[in-house]
């Protein structure tokens, strides 16, 4: 199954920290293509071990493969390139691949909707375009809020949580393609969601 970003409450620990320990089985790998911006590395490394408490590594950057081309809309087919993620040697958990171009999939009847993100849920891979979020986003701080936001909402399909139907404002909730609800969004899961990543046992 796969999954893109595009009244269940949060209660008062709404922390990024779902673990009282690191996780020394779950390692997550931060994949950047060549045309990814490095300097926002650090603070998804960052961000991401404090939410997930995982180990998180920076793989070698790579080129996106030529055979994710989609020439008609001149962009980069998400589903492709979780395929070639699948298949790259790597000693971490999931791939979380972070590219600069624009990426999308098919959605219902519409063949290539732009998104955000997509990942597989549950799976090994997921892949982040900053492509929509940078030209939305007015400052640099603003991009990173949105762009962790899109990461760790992909990471969490990877690790088994469906979109969230029960809060608006929880990670997992489904954007459906509006920067709006990327915005309403916290950085924290809902009651339900942890309760969920808790009993899948995946991460914890």
């Amino acid at each position: 199954m796969i999954t893109f970003f595009t009244g269940c409450n949060l209660g008062k620990d709404t922390g990024m920290h779902l673990a009282k320990k690191k996780n020394p089985k779950v390692t997550i790998g931060l994949l950047p293509y060549n045309d990814f911006d490095t300097s926002l590395l650090t603070y998804l490394k960052t961000e991401t071990i404090a939410f997930y408490q995982c180990d998180v590594i920076v793989l070698t950057s790579c080129p996106l493969p030529q055979f994710a081309w989609y020439a008609p809309r001149s962009r980069y087919k998400a589903d492709s390139l979780l395929d070639y993620q699948l298949g790259l040697q790597s000693s971490a958990s999931t791939v979380a691949g972070l590219t600069g171009k624009d990426i999308s999939t098919s959605n219902g009847n519409n063949p290539d909707w732009g998104v955000f993100g997509l990942g597989f849920c549950p799976g090994k891979a997921c892949v982040i375009s900053t492509h929509r979020l940078q030209k939305a986003s007015k400052t640099m701080e603003q991009l990173k809020e949105r762009l962790i936001k899109v990461v760790l909402h992909e990471l969490g399909h990877n690790f088994g949580l469906p979109h969230c139907t029960q809060s608006p404002v929880c990670l997992m909730a489904d954007a459906k393609g509006t920067m709006a609800q990327v915005d309403r969004e916290q950085k924290a899961l809902c009651s339900k969601c942890r309760e969920k990543i808790y009993s899948l046992k995946t991460v914890y």
